[in-house]
């Protein structure tokens, strides 16, 4: 057998890990040391014997003889070879059959993993087996009675015959899996971020991602919606392309949502007579926990949370945190409390228009003896226009209209906005011209964006006039993408189609196709004195 060296994981020793320190069998603590958190000490057990373990080294040119299972706890790794020289070797021996949950077995390169004999080695179904440049062997005949179980799964067998998918050798061959570089989880952006899984290869190899463990086709790791998935890398040769790892890494992607937070009850004063003024607003959050800046912050009932006892002038910041751990920020605004409460303005509705149309005004209105200030926030921001109550934007966006009090330039505690939306005009880029015999069926298509409603029309004066079709006897389609013309006479020859399409909604008008031509033939016919052939004429 052979081996090729590849680079080599980095493995750092936690509390609970073990190291062989002596050759001999697993099951004798005097084979290994066990780390306390600051150094090496002589084990009092052996792994696995009373309790889970994170990783176990066997190094040092020690020889371990697997000689008990491990089913009661879980090695998360064992590594064979910590590159000190020599051979480190994990065998098996003649005729044993050992279950040990050990979830992966790592063969470095000066390890050697060896059976005695004939053995069967029984891992956890969903464990990984690889070798980065060391010996999976056997000191024996190699044949189909020295065997690797994944769970139920025949894994491997030394010549990898019969039922067995892979031979020691294919074992060795193969790539190492790719090291994960972590799973990735992180609360939504606005707009929404793109998550993208990684995992480092081996030397010389790169990594493809799957969305299983097994098969599939080849994908792009990534995530950009509020969701989870789960992506499977797998090593590849960069000269070879049928040279792979045998297993993929998962790697975990999670955009968490982020709770929302609105003021549902705006800043408003509370005066009392020998105390200090204060003020108090209410929020309503989708879900989580409110906190603030300053004041007190009562939950009332279900996702809805007061702010009181606020001093008067503070501005604050309202903070929503959900179960998960995101949040989301509100900055208020204080009130002016020498004033009397001034109510959001009204807003004169939402509105859109199409592009290359003039941008729409906006309006808002308010009590009397009240105006209209214009910003770009919620809070804060940009003053976009003083004193009206109609404001014409330069383009689309979202437009926040603030009442004031024209005499005590009182303000609102909360901004009302107003939403301006530019629609995209719909297109539409007909197909091929047609052509037929008489009786035929002919086919019309048109290809759209921005558009979900369709009316073809019909010229029967070469494109002067246009008349609106509906499906019947002639027609079939007609408020569709494709226009079916029925078994058509001759006296539809020379007519012409286009369509009209819209977006249910938009501003923007109807938008009308190119017409397409259909023309009818008439099939030949041949006459020899009294004999008539009808023939199809191409």
């Amino acid at each position: 057998m052979f081996f090729i060296i590849f680079s080599l994981p980095v493995f750092t020793q936690v509390t609970g890990d073990y190291r062989s320190k002596a050759s001999g069998n697993w099951g004798s603590s005097s084979t290994w040391q066990i780390y306390n958190g600051v150094a090496w000490v002589n084990a009092t057990s052996y792994p696995g014997q009373n309790s889970n373990v994170g990783t176990v080294t066997i190094g040092s040119g020690n020889t371990v003889s697997l000689n008990v299972n491990i089913t009661s706890y879980t090695i998360d790794k064992l590594i064979i070879g910590n590159q000190s020289g020599g051979n480190d070797t994990l065998s098996l021996p003649n005729n044993g059959v050992l279950t040990v949950n050990i979830m992966l077995v790592a063969v470095q390169s000066d390890g050697i993993l060896t059976w005695d004999g004939n053995a069967d080695l029984h891992l956890p179904s969903d464990a990984i087996i690889y070798n980065n440049g060391g010996q999976i062997d056997t000191d024996k005949n190699c044949n189909n009675s020295q065997r690797i179980f994944l769970g139920t799964r025949e894994f491997s067998s030394c010549k990898g015959n019969g039922s067995y998918e892979f031979s020691f050798d294919e074992i060795e061959s193969a790539l190492p899996p790719p090291t994960s570089n972590g799973d990735i989880t992180e609360c939504a952006t606005n707009p929404i971020q793109t998550l993208t899984a990684s995992a480092t290869p081996p030397s010389g190899a790169h990594v493809v991602w799957y969305t299983a463990t097994s098969g599939g086709s080849p994908v792009s790791p990534t995530l950009n919606t509020v969701g989870n998935v789960t992506y499977y890398g797998e090593s590849v040769d960069n000269s070879d392309s049928s040279r792979r790892s045998l297993f993929r890494t998962a790697v975990k992607l999670t955009i968490l949502p982020r709770p929302t937070i609105s003021v549902s009850s705006p800043p408003s004063c509370v005066f009392r007579l020998f105390s200090p003024t204060t003020y108090q607003l209410e929020v309503t959050v989708s879900s989580g926990t409110v906190t603030s800046t300053a004041g007190t912050v009562t939950n009332t009932s279900g996702n809805v949370w007061a702010i009181t006892n606020v001093p008067s002038g503070t501005n604050i910041v309202v903070t929503v945190t959900d179960a998960n751990g995101c949040t989301n920020q509100l900055p208020v605004t204080a009130p002016n409390c020498a004033c009397p409460v001034v109510s959001p303005p009204t807003s004169g509705g939402n509105k859109s228009y199409c592009t290359g149309d003039a941008v729409p005004s906006i309006t808002a209105s308010v009590g009397f003896g009240q105006t209209v200030d214009w910003y770009n926030s919620a809070s804060g921001g940009t003053l976009l226009l003083l004193d009206s109550t109609t404001y014409t934007p330069s383009g689309p966006g979202t437009y926040y209209a603030e009442a004031r009090n024209t005499t005590t330039n009182c303000l609102s505690g909360a901004r009302t906005a107003i939403i301006v939306t530019q629609d995209t005009p719909s297109t539409a880029t007909i197909g091929p011209d047609q052509s037929i015999f008489t009786g035929g069926n002919a086919i019309f298509t048109v290809t759209t964006t921005n558009a979900d409603t369709y009316q073809w029309q019909v010229s029967s004066d070469g494109g002067t006039v246009f008349n609106n079709i509906s499906d019947g006897a002639e027609y079939a389609g007609t408020q569709s993408t494709a226009l079916t013309v029925k078994t058509a006479g001759a006296n539809k020859n020379g007519y012409r189609y286009r369509v009209v399409a819209s977006k249910s909604g938009s501003t923007c008008p109807a938008t009308f196709s190119s017409s397409a031509l259909l023309t009818v033939k008439v099939r030949t016919v041949i006459t020899n004195r009294r004999i008539t052939y009808r023939v199809d004429a191409n």
